[in-house]
């Protein structure tokens, strides 16, 4: 898609390339041109949030609403969350835009099969140095169907508008007008185990350890604090691992049926499996 307007696929960006892709997006790109497997996938950049929103303030104001509420007003916070979230969940995509993103949807699936994707949200000052809001907005796992897609994209803008979101920016006096949300798509991996790895202790910092987190099944379960996962640290230079905790998993993430994801109960066989 040589002339995408709104799409950028992954190995065509990078880190400077955050203020319209967000700090997903770029690192996704950063990654693939280091030469990293990461699965397939593309980013809806700010140009289609920025569309959407200018749209809506057509119809009635957005930013500056936003702009007006005092830190302290938890109730106009909340209530223009609900109002402004309702809004960008059913906004009508350009037909332009739409049809883009469908045809990238497409190239992700292999012969024209259905192929599940995660959709996740990628906010412009999600990772700025000064302020982070990274975790504040959704994303969604085992989209299927082209559709499914074009509805959780205007799902993951409207969570920039959150109650935690706008609470967390008021707050932080973030100017409403540098804000902005790109949308990552990316083809999802049937995980028989998941989880994250730190290059560095996430306790105390030390920069020559690293912490590993896993459990069964997709990832969600253990960044969603639902499960208490394993946990090893390896000595970077060594390669001794001086912890080793193997936890009870009672519970993990797989992908639903229809679609999404839902939680199921380990095997008892597993529970103390590392």
């Amino acid at each position: 898609m040589p002339d995408a307007k709104y799409i950028s696929w992954f190995r065509d960006i990078g880190l400077d390339d955050r203020p319209k892709v967000g700090g997903k997006g770029g690192s996704l790109g950063e990654l693939e041109r280091a030469g990293i497997d990461v699965p397939r996938g593309f980013v809806l950049r700010t140009e289609a949030f920025e569309r959407c929103v200018e749209a809506l303030e057509l119809q009635a104001p957005v930013r500056s609403c936003v702009q007006r509420l005092a830190a302290a007003d938890l109730d106009g916070t909340a209530s223009l969350a609900r109002e402004l979230r309702a809004r960008f969940e059913d906004a009508q995509l350009p037909p332009e835009l739409e049809s883009e993103l469908r045809d990238a949807y497409d190239a992700l699936c292999a012969a024209g099969a259905m192929r599940a994707v995660a959709v996740r949200s990628s906010a412009t000052t999600e990772d700025a140095a000064d302020a982070s809001f990274a975790g504040l907005q959704d994303t969604y796992l085992w989209v299927l169907q082209a559709d499914a897609v074009v509805r959780k994209i205007r799902s993951c803008w409207a969570s920039l508008y959150s109650l935690e979101s706008l609470s967390y920016r008021r707050r932080q006096e973030i100017e409403e007008s540098t804000v902005a949300m790109a949308v990552v798509v990316q083809t999802m991996v049937d995980a028989r185990t998941a989880g994250v790895m730190f290059t560095r202790s996430p306790i105390s910092g030390d920069r020559s350890v690293i912490s590993i987190e896993g459990s069964w099944g997709l990832g969600s379960a253990v960044v969603g604090v639902e499960v208490t996962p394993d946990r090893w640290v390896v000595a970077k230079i060594t390669g001794e691992i001086p912890v080793r905790d193997i936890s009870d998993k009672a519970i993990c993430h797989v992908p639903a049926a229809g679609g999404g994801v839902e939680l199921v109960p380990v095997d008892s066989s597993l529970r103390r499996e590392p």
